[in-house]
């Protein structure tokens, strides 16, 4: 059965912060409404590095799995998210390197060849119904899928997960400028995409 049809149930009105420390405690249920609270939103994260579902699903197995193993490591009064994030993405990049799917080079090429006008202005915005609304994302997934896989977990997090650059900084563990200079290249093509299907 897919990991996505799973069903749990949890502690709704908890906070993340309140269930991880649940979870620290030995709480099983805790960790369960955290995976439920997250599954789908880390699969779609996830989708941005793997090629197929299946490595999706292995990177959010993974993801979660690290998740329960070091979760004493989550530290009180941070915020849970961007460290569930940051475990995905990085187990997404081993993934990646392990199964050979796309080459350290491409990996390393995201934030090369930065120009000046990347640091100057940001463009104006993707509505975000192309991310809310199936037909929509199915319709951008041709272009997405041209981009550079950070690109793309730049364009989830910021529209989908609705975080800002600041979180996502940190999540990718690069400087402000480099985040948003990834946005704005991702924004241009999907926005140059659309341009040439009206």
């Amino acid at each position: 059965m897919s990991i996505l049809a799973k069903k749990w149930v949890g502690y709704d009105d908890f906070s993340d912060e309140d269930l991880a420390e649940a979870t620290k405690n030995g709480d099983d249920a805790a960790y369960q409404a955290l995976m439920k609270r997250y599954m789908r939103h880390i699969f779609n994260f996830a989708r941005q590095y793997g090629k197929t579902d299946d490595d999706a699903e292995d990177i959010v197995q993974d993801s979660f799995f690290k998740v329960w193993k070091y979760i004493k490591r989550f530290e009180k009064g941070k915020t849970f998210r961007p460290w569930l994030f940051t475990i995905t993405r990085n187990t997404a990049l081993d993934h990646i390197k392990k199964k050979k799917a796309v080459s350290f080079s491409e990996l390393d090429s995201a934030d090369e060849d930065m120009s000046f006008v990347d640091t100057l202005h940001d463009p104006e915005p993707l509505p975000t119904e192309i991310f809310d609304r199936t037909q929509l994302f199915t319709e951008v997934t041709g272009v997405m899928s041209t981009l550079h896989p950070d690109h793309r977990a730049v364009l989830i997090m910021h529209y989908q997960q609705e975080m800002t650059f600041d979180e996502i900084a940190e999540i990718m563990e690069k400087p402000m400028n480099t985040v948003k200079s990834w946005h704005r290249r991702a924004v241009g093509k999907v926005r140059s995409f659309f341009m040439h299907q009206s």
